[in-house]
C-alpha cells in the first residue's frame, strides 16, 4: 500500500479549519446545468460544513445533487468536534482521511487516521476499506492483507502486539480466522479482550521488553502478573507555581492515555484533594467525586454503590468535568454523604493498612465503573464516553448528522473553534477557546448533539486521589516504591501517572 501525495501542506490545512469571515456560499457558485458532461472540469475547493472540513478536487453536482460540490479526485477531509470542558470547550480531530474520492465518498487509495491512534492505509471502496490495506491498532497489532466492505476477509496476516511475535496468516472470513486446530477466532474480539486485560493486569511482554536492557538474561513474564514496574515517571507540581498549573499536569497525563493519581508530600501547604478542588476542573465536587469508602460501605449493605459513580460520570460528562475517586486514606472516618468531602484530612497519620474492599476491582463494571477508562484517551476517541449517560447514548451525542432542528454554526463561532490539524493527523488540538454568555444563553437545553450546529464529543477525564500525605524528599524511584506497597492491591498501578504535590519551590518532571 502506498500513500498519496498531500493535496495540501499542514499550512494549508490550518488555513482550512479557520474559516475566513466573508465567503461566498458553495450554493452561488454550482452551474445549474442539468445533465452532467463526459468529463466535468475538476477544481481545487475547500469545503466546510459542521464537524466537516475538505480541501481537494470537487466537481459540480447535477439533477439531484444540483447546487453542490461532489467530492471527486484527490483530496483530504478532516472530522472535527467539541470536547467540553469546564467552562470552556476544546477543538478535536476525530479522523482524517487523505486520498482519492469518488461521487463523494473515498474510493481507491488512501490514509486514515483515527484519535485512537489506529490507522489505515489502502484501498477503499465507497467509503468503505475495500481490497488490499494495512489496518494498524493503537497497541501496534496490524492486519495486512484483503478486506470486503470493511471486513477482514481473504487472504492476510494478523500480528499480535499481545502474543509475543505470533501471527495468523491464510484465509480470513469477515474478521474472524480458524486455527489449525479447527478453533475461529473473532480478531476483533480478540483485540478487545486482550486490551481489556491489559487495562487490569498489564501487558507481561511489555514488561519483557522494558527489563531487557537492564537485564542481560532472559526475563520470564509471568501470566496474569500486575505491571506495577511500569508505572511511568511522577510528575511534581508545587501548589501556587506560576510557570503551570495543576490542570496542566493533569491535561498532560491523560493525553499519555494514563490517569493521574495526586498524592500530597507532608510538607504541601494544599492535601491532594483540596488541591484538585482549587484547579477549576469540576463544576459540581459534591457530584463528581466519589469516596471508595462510602461505596465499599453501600456494597457490603448490599446497596446500591454503583450510583455514586454513575451520578459522578454523567455530571462530569455533561460539563467536561474529572472525576474523581478517593482514597480516604489518612484515618477512620465515619462520615455519611453530606459531610466527607468538606471534611480536613489528618495530618501525620495513615492508614496502615488499606481495606480489600476499596479495591477498584471491586467496583469495576460496564455499568458502574468501566475499567476501560483507565486508558481514558483510546476509551475516548472511540466515543464510549455517552454510553455512560442513564439512555446509553444521550440521544445520538456523537451523531454529526444535521436535522430541521440542527442550527448553522454562525462564521464567527467556527472561526474561534479552528485549530490546527495535529502531526498525528487526529487527536486532541490542544485549541481551547470559551463561548460567549449570549451563545450558551442561545443554546436549547434539549440539544445535548451540538454548540449552536458545532458537533459535541463527550469524554471521560478520571482521576484518582489520596488523602494520606506522603513522605518528603523521595526520589521518583522512591516514590514508584511507596505507591507500589501502599495501592498495588487497590489501582491497576501500570495505568496511573503519579502526580506529586511538593512543599519545594522546585518543580520538575521526569
Amino acid at each position: 500500500s502506498r500513500t498519496p501525495s498531500a493535496p495540501a501542506t499542514r499550512e494549508t490545512a490550518h488555513l482550512v479549519m479557520a474559516p475566513k469571515k466573508k465567503t461566498e456560499k458553495v450554493e452561488e457558485e454550482v452551474p445549474q446545468s442539468e445533465d452532467e458532461p463526459e468529463e466535468p472540469e475538476i477544481l481545487k475547493k475547500c469545503l466546510r460544513a459542521p464537524g466537516q472540513l475538505y480541501y481537494g478536487d470537487c466537481k459540480a453536482g447535477y439533477k439531484e445533487r444540483k447546487g453542490r460540490w461532489i467530492r471527486h479526485g484527490n483530496g483530504l477531509q478532516v472530522v472535527t468536534a467539541l470536547a467540553p470542558m469546564p467552562h470552556a470547550f476544546e477543538t478535536v480531530v476525530l479522523s482524517s482521511y487523505e486520498g482519492q474520492w469518488e461521487e463523494d465518498q473515498p474510493d481507491g487509495e488512501g490514509s486514515y487516521k483515527w484519535s485512537d491512534g489506529s490507522s489505515y492505509e489502502g484501498n477503499m471502496e465507497q467509503g468503505k476499506m475495500h481490497g488490499q490495506g494495512r489496518f494498524v491498532w493503537p497497541d501496534g497489532s496490524s492486519y495486512e492483507g484483503s478486506w470486503f466492505q470493511g471486513a477482514l476477509h481473504g487472504q492476510g496476516r494478523f500480528d499480535s502486539r499481545f502474543d509475543g511475535g505470533r501471527y495468523m496468516q491464510g484465509q480470513f472470513h469477515f474478521n474472524c480466522f480458524q486455527k489449525s486446530d479447527g478453533r475461529w477466532v473473532d480478531i476483533l474480539q480478540h483485540i478487545k479482550s486482550h486490551e481489556l486485560r491489559e487495562i487490569l493486569e498489564g501487558n507481561p511482554l511489555a514488561r519483557v521488553e522494558q527489563e531487557a536492557p537492564k537485564n542481560k538474561t532472559k526475563a520470564k513474564a509471568t501470566k496474569g502478573s500486575t505491571m506495577t514496574s511500569a508505572l511511568g515517571g511522577c510528575i511534581r507540581f508545587t501548589p501556587g507555581d506560576p510557570q503551570r498549573s495543576l490542570k496542566q499536569c493533569l491535561r498532560e497525563a491523560l493525553k499519555g492515555n494514563l490517569v493521574p493519581f495526586i498524592l500530597a508530600e507532608e510538607s504541601c501547604t494544599l492535601h491532594a484533594l483540596e488541591a484538585l478542588l482549587a484547579a477549576d476542573v469540576m463544576t459540581e465536587p459534591s457530584s463528581q467525586c466519589v469516596s471508595l469508602r462510602l461505596a465499599a460501605l453501600e456494597q457490603r449493605r448490599q446497596r446500591d454503590y454503583k450510583r455514586f459513580f454513575a451520578q459522578a460520570l454523567r455530571s462530569s460528562i455533561l460539563s467536561g468535568s474529572c472525576v474523581a475517586l478517593v482514597f480516604e486514606d489518612d484515618a477512620v472516618v465515619d462520615l455519611g454523604e453530606e459531610a466527607w468531602l468538606e471534611r480536613s484530612p489528618s495530618s501525620g497519620t495513615s492508614l496502615e493498612v488499606l481495606p480489600d474492599e476499596w479495591s477498584l476491582s471491586c467496583f469495576f463494571s460496564g455499568s458502574a465503573l468501566p475499567p476501560e477508562i483507565f486508558a481514558p484517551m483510546t476509551f475516548n476517541a472511540r466515543g464510549k464516553a455517552p454510553l455512560l449517560l442513564p439512555d446509553g447514548s444521550d440521544n445520538g451525542v456523537l451523531s454529526t448528522q444535521e436535522t430541521e432542528a440542527t442550527p448553522a454554526p454562525s462564521q464567527d463561532l467556527m472561526l474561534r473553534a479552528a485549530g490546527e490539524l495535529p502531526e498525528s493527523g487526529a487527536g486532541s488540538t490542544g485549541h481551547i477557546f470559551e463561548a460567549s454568555e449570549e451563545e450558551l444563553n442561545a443554546r436549547d437545553p434539549k440539544d445535548t448533539r451540538t454548540l449552536l450546529g458545532l458537533p459535541l464529543h463527550y469524554q471521560v477525564h478520571p482521576v484518582v486521589v489520596a488523602q494520606a500525605r506522603m513522605p518528603d524528599g523521595m526520589e521518583d524511584s522512591e516514590v514508584r516504591k511507596w505507591v507500589k506497597t501502599r495501592f498495588w492491591k487497590h489501582a491497576p498501578m501500570h495505568r496511573l501517572a503519579v502526580v506529586v504535590l511538593t512543599g519545594s519551590q522546585e518543580a520538575e518532571t521526569a
